[in-house]
């Protein structure tokens, strides 16, 4: 009985082996091309964070917020849509000073689609190549972009400088007296 019980455990070791074989790491990567941006200080550069900043899709379904009004933010995830050349987004800014209509700034990205194949794990999925961005300038400074070919790989690849208030200075006669 003994001699039988050595054999399936062996077997079944053996079987866990293949099985884990056969089965590759599989698909670790992100599959979806999704540009990252960032949230800047026209007048510094540094990274900022924009309070109660709503983004909505031009064009989108009724109601479909990408990001809601939620605190303050840095980053956003930025979607385009494949089947389009053009992607444009509202954002529009819920802070109590900043809720009016004539202050809601639009980005548009116009793009190639690029298929692309990465492997039978990973699949099919797109790159997009930005060949225009416009934009409002609201609040908006002005919109670069780090990398103009959009890929799956989760980095910063769009810089969008708004206007901000530097800190008040000292008052330089105050100090000289």
């Amino acid at each position: 009985m003994g001699h039988k019980l050595t054999a399936y455990l062996a077997l079944t070791v053996l079987a866990a082996a293949c099985l884990g074989a056969c089965n590759t790491s599989g698909c670790l990567d992100n599959r979806s091309s999704l540009p990252l941006a960032e949230f800047r200080s026209s007048a510094t550069g540094d990274v900022i964070s924009v309070d109660s900043l709503e983004v909505v899709g031009v064009g989108a379904p009724d109601g479909d917020v990408l990001s809601p009004a939620t605190p303050a933010k840095s980053q956003l995830y930025l979607p385009m849509r494949s089947t389009q050349s053009s992607t444009a987004w509202q954002f529009i800014y819920r802070q109590k000073a900043l809720d009016n209509p004539d202050l809601i700034d639009t980005v548009e990205f116009e793009y190639e689609s690029i298929p692309y194949f990465a492997s039978e794990e990973c699949g099919a999925s797109y790159r997009y190549r930005v060949t225009k961005v416009s934009h409002t300038t609201h609040l908006i400074d002005s919109v670069r972009m780090a990398d103009s070919l959009i890929t799956n790989i989760d980095r910063v690849a769009i810089l969008i400088y708004f206007r901000t208030q530097e800190a008040d200075q000292p008052d330089q006669e105050a100090g000289d007296r």
